[in-house]
């Protein structure tokens, strides 16, 4: 028999739910994360993807969680997340995607500024001389 914990997600908005579970996996920075009751201390960032969320005797419970934080202690589970919606597993998918082409859109306009810039510059300096 699996040991249940508290879970907590929260938003800059709400608190989205806290509740007893069992088990919940989530996607972090460096990879997917499963927890269990008694997990050892621990906080990362979180990043875009699915949560899944185990109550027990109940259906597993399907959320898309973007960005943020978790904390895990001995008895509580915190997630501190940008944003938390209750969702099907295609539906998390297909949101974690956008923002990671979103993220891809930002970072390639970003580094096309910085060579424009460079350019100027070198144009700057070899007309200097």
């Amino acid at each position: 028999m699996a040991t249940e914990f508290i879970l907590e997600a929260v938003t800059p908005e709400r608190l989205v739910f806290e509740k007893p579970v069992e088990f919940v996996k989530l996607r972090t920075e460096s990879g997917d994360i499963g927890i269990l009751a008694k997990h050892i201390n621990y906080i990362t960032a979180i990043g875009a993807g699915e949560m899944l969320v185990r109550e027990k005797d109940k259906e597993d419970v399907t959320y898309y969680l973007e960005g943020g934080f978790l904390e895990v202690r001995q008895d509580k589970v915190v997630i501190l997340g940008v944003n938390i919606v209750e969702a099907t597993k295609a539906e998390a998918e297909r949101m974690a995607r956008e923002v990671a082409i979103e993220k891809a859109k930002n970072q390639k306009i970003k580094e096309d500024r910085d060579i424009l810039g460079t350019k100027k510059r070198i144009r700057s300096n070899l007309s200097k001389k």
